[in-house]
């Protein structure tokens, strides 16, 4: 299912092992979720599990999701402001040697593929 576009990615994927993306309960729709509401919901809301959280100027899962482009949003995120400051890929240099603005927040390829497969549920 490995749907992302950077370029950047690509080592990622060369990995062995690739993380922990499928939830041993759910597959990767449930682990997608959990990994989102983990580390994305302390700026989005996820879902109705976190719906008074998020920070206000950023928008939720669901309204990107409900964009035209919404998919392709989620598949090129790591390259959206301001992602590419705090979040650590393996196997993926980092944007710029100055330290994160945020805490870091590390993921691999299969947990972006769980999260793609989560929020295409959002549809």
């Amino acid at each position: 299912m490995r749907r992302w576009s950077r370029a950047l990615l690509l080592p990622a994927f060369l990995l062995p092992g690739g993380g922990a993306a499928i939830a041993q309960d759910g597959g990767p729709v449930a682990a997608g979720r959990a990994i989102s509401l983990e580390h994305c919901a302390r700026c989005h809301v996820v879902d109705p599990a976190n719906g008074l959280g998020g920070i206000g100027s950023t928008p939720s899962f669901k309204l990107l999701m409900s964009l035209p482009d919404g998919e392709n949003r989620f598949v090129t995120f790591f390259d959206r402001r301001p992602h590419g400051a705090f979040v650590r890929m393996e196997g993926v240099e980092r944007l710029t040697p100055l330290p994160a603005n945020a805490a870091e927040i590390h993921l691999t390829a299969d947990d972006l593929d769980a999260i793609l497969a989560f929020v295409l549920t959002l549809k």
